[in-house]
């Protein structure tokens, strides 16, 4: 009986050995997955050079109720004056990959990459992709514009100006690039806010767009858009570059919208609806005699809708070198 007790006892011992260890592991491996998603927990980060991390934002007003996760990398150097970089994620809300495609360019130009993340939980495409500058952007009315400060565009000079105090920062303006539905955003965020503290946009392969051109209803051009011609002559005085990938030609590309107004006006595919984008730009400027500062890029060769190989073209845009 007493060998029989002790054999027992120890396999109990090598159970709960095994099954404690597995627990533990367990832990460890969604702590390590999960590592940036505890500093989350920290309203006021400590930001400083050589780090990379994620801190919450709560902007004023309006969206005081949303707290965005913004992911960030800050290289060596004097944070200070360097330059920054708001990075504007596509419609899988992905802004940890938006912060890493930068990470090895922001080390080697000395630049530091904000990309701060919308989720589709508290931000709807209507919020995100079109900026909540309408209650439902593609039924646009008088009575369903939004106040300036309710538009989404509203917390990214805020955000701009809480980094600012965390470094104790000397900057004047920032960068901004977004990819596909970031390039949707970030191309109205031009369009509607053209006083704000951004400096070069470059829009990225946007799925479609909001055109500067009469005749057609907004979200695809200007009637009903409520944008004042005084708004849309500072839009122009911008720095935008209209950055296209030459094989991004799938009409059945996933998510992409078709219907009969967008497919007539700008083409089935994206390249052709950036392309479609930039020459009416350009020639409702000319036809207003506006000072036009928009640039379409060339288009980066062999690449189609993808975003990391966009941001590696981009780089030259947004940072150029001496």
């Amino acid at each position: 009986m007493e060998v029989k007790k002790i054999y027992l006892l120890f396999l109990f011992f090598l159970l709960t050995n095994s099954c404690s260890s597995g627990s533990e592991k367990e832990v460890l491996s969604i702590s390590d997955n999960n590592t940036e998603i505890h500093q989350t927990n920290n309203q006021q980060p400590t930001l400083s050079s050589n780090s990379t991390g994620v801190f919450r934002f709560t902007s004023e007003g309006h969206f005081s109720n949303r707290t965005i996760n913004v992911y960030y990398h800050i290289p060596d150097g004097d944070i200070k004056s360097m330059p920054v970089l708001m990075s504007f994620h596509g419609a899988s809300r992905n802004a940890v990959d938006y912060r890493d495609y930068w990470i090895s360019m922001a080390n080697s130009s000395k630049f530091m990459v904000f990309a701060p993340e919308f989720q589709s939980a508290d931000f709807s495409s209507d919020e995100y992709n079109l900026g909540n500058i309408f209650d439902d952007g593609d039924n646009p009315s008088v009575g369903t514009f939004n106040p300036s400060n309710e538009w989404t565009f509203s917390i990214l000079d805020p955000l701009f100006e809480y980094i600012k105090n965390e470094i104790s920062g000397n900057q004047e303006n920032y960068n901004g690039w977004g990819h596909s539905a970031g390039c949707q955003f970030l191309h109205r965020f031009v369009l509607y806010m053209p006083e704000s503290k951004l400096n070069i946009a470059v829009c990225s392969n946007a799925g479609w767009y909001t055109v500067p051109e009469s005749g057609i209803n907004f979200p695809y051009g200007l009637n009903q858009s409520q944008l004042s011609s005084n708004t849309l002559t500072l839009a122009f005085s911008k720095i935008l570059y209209v950055h296209l990938a030459e094989n991004d030609t799938d009409p059945n590309a996933a998510s992409l919208r078709h219907n009969e107004i967008v497919d007539e006006q700008q083409g089935l595919h994206r390249r052709a609806r950036g392309r479609y984008f930039y020459s009416t730009s350009e020639q409702t400027a000319q036809q207003e005699q506006i000072l036009f500062n928009w640039i379409k890029t060339s288009e980066v060769p062999n690449v189609a809708h993808n975003s990391n190989l966009m941001a590696q073209d981009a780089i030259k845009y947004l940072f150029p070198e001496e």
